[in-house]
């Protein structure tokens, strides 16, 4: 319910995780979009099995990749990279700022 040319900024956050997660890109039955039960139940068994985390197949952004991290430890902090300025028309967002750079992209 904003009114147009309401801008919001966001930032960038980089980081690197250097644990060895249990890979869960094979097992079909963990991947359904709509029903968790099955996700749930293996990422608890893992979990008190000690595992560090699971790493799958996003089910919802083709070509990504998640993560379930179990312990703080796993994921260190990250550090600030680009900042960003999203502009909205009313309608939608349109444009896309990199504060850094200056660089503007229009959002189709």
């Amino acid at each position: 319910d904003e009114e147009p040319g309401w801008t919001s900024q966001f930032r960038e956050l980089v980081g690197r995780i250097e644990h060895v997660f249990d890979d869960a890109s094979d097992r079909a039955d963990l991947l359904d979009p709509d029903d968790y039960s099955a996700s749930q139940k293996f990422g608890a068994e893992r979990r008190a099995a000690g595992s560090d985390g699971i790493y799958w197949p996003s089910v919802r952004f083709d070509g990504g990749h998640c993560i379930a991290a179990f312990w703080p430890d796993v994921v260190p902090i990250p550090v600030q990279g680009d900042h960003f300025s999203y502009h909205w028309n009313g309608e939608a967002v349109d444009y896309v700022r990199n504060l850094a750079s200056g660089e503007t992209w229009r959002v189709i």
